[in-house]
């Protein structure tokens, strides 16, 4: 085990970049340290990277997933998620939940082309994903809310819309040139 130690805060999505770059797996992953995910399904997001899949995460937002959240955040997170996937073309219904895993060669072939280094990270990465080609797979999860968040409900929610505006016009300008 290697403790990674910075002084100053990185935001979630550069320390999971640094994470992963001084990783030695195959298969790297992460989950909320909270453990809202139910850790039963640990072998489920392992397994669907060893079954073939590049990318693999958990959903909350899936007909047979198992949630206790608050009602407030639930709002939100359904609202952000249907937005990322009218505008941004994912296939996903939970691009937040902390419970994912990679291949590594899959991860590093695009994780360099992420721009965002906070809340928006794993969005980022896994519709830059499905727009690639990789083969992403979503499974459901039971998942209860852990208490206490560094998500700042309103500051986040303006900052991962203004992120999904931006990858949009990226997206765009991209189809425009060719």
């Amino acid at each position: 085990m290697v403790h990674l130690h910075s002084d100053q805060r990185q935001g979630r999505g550069r320390a999971l970049n640094r994470a992963f770059k001084a990783s030695k797996g195959e298969i790297l992953g992460y989950i909320d340290v909270d453990l809202a995910t139910d850790m039963r399904h640990l072998e489920e997001l392992v397994n669907s990277i060893r079954d073939g899949n590049d990318f693999a995460t958990g959903s909350r937002m899936l007909p047979q997933s198992n949630v206790r959240r608050p009602l407030k955040r639930g709002f939100a997170s359904k609202g952000f998620n249907f937005i990322t996937r009218t505008m941004l073309g994912s296939k996903l219904y939970d691009h937040q939940c902390g419970f994912k895993a990679f291949r590594r060669d899959s991860l590093f072939k695009i994780m360099d082309t992420v721009k965002d280094t906070h809340w928006f990270w794993d969005t980022e990465l896994f519709v830059r994903a499905q727009r690639a080609g990789f083969k992403v797979r979503e499974f459901p999860v039971e998942w209860k809310h852990g208490g206490a968040t560094k998500v700042n409900l309103i500051k986040d929610v303006f900052g991962m819309g203004s992120q999904i505006f931006r990858l949009w016009y990226e997206f765009l300008w991209q189809k425009q040139v060719k």
